[in-house]
């Protein structure tokens, strides 16, 4: 009678909890995310934002991250009450970057510290039980999981890293090309040879991906419930109060926002504006930092766009905040970008885009919200965005309207929304 009445109560209790669950209760939620960091962008930033909003909606979530947030997440918390977040940092081996240089120095580094975050989470799960798993950073399709052996729903993603620069515009990289072309061969072409990410792929719930480039990846490796997710999301008071009204001037203003590296390209919307008619009267302002800025005006001078171009550096946020409400056209020539954090800005200012149509821009962007350049060749890069500059220039009712239909796609981007609809990819991979 005893075991009876117990195998009852069990009964009953697991039909409470389901119930529960489909009731939209809470869930406990692991997060993996090596890099979380409040008041931060790219990564870090991500980390923070999915972390506070999935808590926000009343879950439980436990976050493995490593020790360089600490200090950061430790001083918000003392000023924020976030009673349903749970801090669990995981020791990396950053010194190892003393020995290995460069990206393959951080990856170890990155590797390591998963094996240790997949130890502590055994030992979590014992404890907690969680409903589900979810890795969150790095993004990095390649970089894959341990955590799929703690043998509950688990989502992977969002990922990119499955984007490739097309080799026809090798020189925009300059002696960086080899690095790319091998990244490109291991990371993308021979990814299937990674026993962790087969294993994450093939034992993922589901596989968020950030571009077509790696859905197509993980398809070819046997992955499940596969889908597009977009990788950034911007918070409620990021935005104008009201869509900015922009007066039909004379002339146009450009903005290119981003890092100055070689996959940015910066260069190619520097021959593009060298190739608009010079009756148009246009003006790019360029805003960024990074390993080229030593670069930049070399490159004005080369390209005879002296009179046409003001590079203004690395700006403090509302400088930049400036720029796009003050701008008429927003420029993206990245060569490999998992979307780009900053076209979802530039939206967000009613900023109609011009970008490259590939990877996660070509997936996400809404065809009425600027323009895709088709990407075969430099020439044919740079003339066609040329062309696309000479349009808006012609066309300020145009703009307004692609304006207007960025703004309303990036409304749909809160971190508010992407909890949500979050919250709908776990329910969905309960095996209730």
């Amino acid at each position: 009678m005893k075991m009876r009445a117990c195998l009852y109560q069990r009964l009953f209790d697991f039909l409470k909890k389901t119930k529960d669950r489909r009731a939209g209760k809470a869930m406990k939620i692991l997060l993996s995310a090596f890099a979380c960091e409040p008041d931060r962008g790219s990564e870090p930033g991500f980390g923070w934002n999915c972390a506070i909003e999935l808590a926000r909606q009343g879950n439980e979530v436990w976050i493995l991250t490593r020790p360089e947030g600490r200090r950061a997440i430790e001083e918000r918390l003392s000023r924020e009450s976030l009673p349903h977040l749970h801090f669990v940092i995981v020791d990396d081996f950053p010194q190892i970057r003393k020995v290995i240089k460069g990206n393959s120095g951080y990856f170890v580094n990155y590797f390591y510290w998963q094996y240790q975050a997949y130890r502590t989470a055994k030992r979590l799960e014992k404890e907690v039980s969680f409903d589900i798993i979810h890795h969150i950073t790095l993004g990095s399709l390649q970089g894959g999981s341990w955590l799929w052996r703690l043998g509950k729903p688990m989502v992977f993603g969002p990922v990119g890293g499955g984007q490739t620069a097309p080799e026809a515009f090798k020189q925009y990289f300059g002696r960086e090309w080899r690095q790319e072309a091998a990244r490109s061969l291991f990371r993308c072409r021979m990814a299937a040879w990674n026993p962790v990410l087969r294993g994450t792929i093939r034992h993922a719930s589901a596989t968020l991906a950030t571009n077509q480039d790696t859905l197509a990846i993980a398809r070819r490796m046997g992955g499940k419930n596969l889908s597009l997710f977009l990788d950034t999301s911007l918070p409620h008071d990021f935005f104008p109060d009201n869509l900015p009204q922009r007066k039909a001037d004379t002339s146009l203003k450009l903005l290119w926002v981003g890092r100055l590296m070689p996959r940015k390209a910066l260069q190619i919307a520097l021959e593009a504006v060298a190739k608009v008619n010079p009756e148009h009267p246009i003006k790019l302002c360029i805003v960024g930092g990074g390993q080229l800025e030593g670069q930049v005006q070399k490159w004005i001078q080369q390209y005879e766009v002296e009179d046409r171009v003001e590079f203004h550096g690395q700006l403090p946020w509302e400088q930049v905040k400036q720029h796009y409400l003050t701008s008429d056209v927003f420029l993206f020539t990245s060569l490999r970008d998992s979307f780009g954090a900053q076209v979802l800005e530039a939206m967000a200012y009613g900023l109609p885009v011009i970008v490259l149509d590939h990877h996660g821009v070509r997936d996400f962007v809404p065809t009425t919200a600027g323009i895709k350049i088709p990407v075969t060749s430099p020439e044919q890069v740079t003339s066609d965005m040329a062309a696309a500059i000479e349009a808006l220039y012609r066309q300020p009712e145009e703009r307004a309207r692609m304006g207007c239909a960025g703004y309303d796609f990036a409304k749909e981007h809160t971190w508010e929304s992407f909890g949500k609809k979050m919250e709908h990819v776990y329910r969905e991979i309960q095996p209730w």
